[in-house]
């Protein structure tokens, strides 16, 4: 299919309601919402690809998207000024758990996912013993005190080029389980505590099963040269529960 425009959507979503990025049938994902309201808006002929694809419950701050569009059949004119004000009515048509920032034309083989360097994600953990109204739809409430300098060091046993099978999950279809994580930081302000995340590409729930080690580290379960353990051998050979979804925010992505 052949397309005259290609655009760069940077696009936030709650992902609570959605069963991911990627497009399925019978179930609602932000792919498709996103498609749904392209086509209204640019006709029937569009495509439209991310940088990468977040799982059921995982949110984005901004997720690259190409939206590319076949408008040899519209008037030129009428294609300028809707590429003009693509975002406002993209936002007009979209859900309100999705939402265009911006919108720039890229060239026509320019796709995120080959031309992403890395892409940041952050986990939100609230470490108190009282719940929070407001953070639970955003952080995993952990009630137990825990230890973030020994956090910390378990952290660095994960940073560089790995083989992270240890921390792939069942259902994964990556078959090179080798990557390069430039960084992982924790950030505490009080109760609430942040972790990011910084790395060339991801496998199937890596950083929830990396975050729920972390957090049993912090409890004092694991060791931090326990962590280098399960890494080393390649298998999930210590159960220790995975952090939930809704804590995940796909923070940026690097070109």
């Amino acid at each position: 299919m052949p397309f005259h425009h290609n655009l760069l959507m940077f696009i936030e979503y709650d992902g609570r309601k959605f069963s991911g990025w990627q497009k399925q049938p019978g179930t609602r994902t932000v792919q498709s919402e996103i498609e749904k309201a392209a086509r209204k808006l640019f006709g029937p002929k569009i495509t439209c690809a991310a940088a990468g694809r977040t799982d059921k419950g995982v949110h984005a701050l901004s997720q690259a998207v190409s939206l590319k569009i076949d408008s040899r059949q519209r008037d030129a004119r009428k294609t300028k000024e809707l590429l003009k004000r693509a975002a406002y009515s993209l936002n007009a048509l979209l859900p309100e758990d999705i939402s265009v920032s911006s919108v720039q034309c890229v060239d026509p083989g320019f796709t995120p996912r080959y031309r992403a360097k890395s892409k940041v994600y952050k986990y939100n953990i609230w470490n108190k013993p009282e719940r929070s109204v407001w953070r639970s739809r955003t952080h995993w409430h952990l009630p137990r005190k825990l230890d973030i300098a020994l956090m910390k060091k378990a952290c660095g046993k994960l940073r560089g080029r790995h083989d992270f099978s240890s921390f792939d999950s069942a259902g994964s279809t990556h078959k090179n389980k080798v990557v390069h994580v430039e960084g992982i930081g924790i950030k505490k302000r009080g109760p609430d505590i942040e972790i990011v995340f910084k790395a060339d590409r991801y496998l199937y729930k890596m950083i929830r099963n990396i975050v729920g080690c972390l957090a049993e580290v912090g409890r004092g379960g694991l060791s931090p040269g326990k962590v280098a353990e399960i890494l080393a051998a390649r298998n999930r050979t210590v159960t220790y529960k995975p952090a939930p979804a809704h804590g995940l925010f796909l923070e940026k992505v690097v070109f």
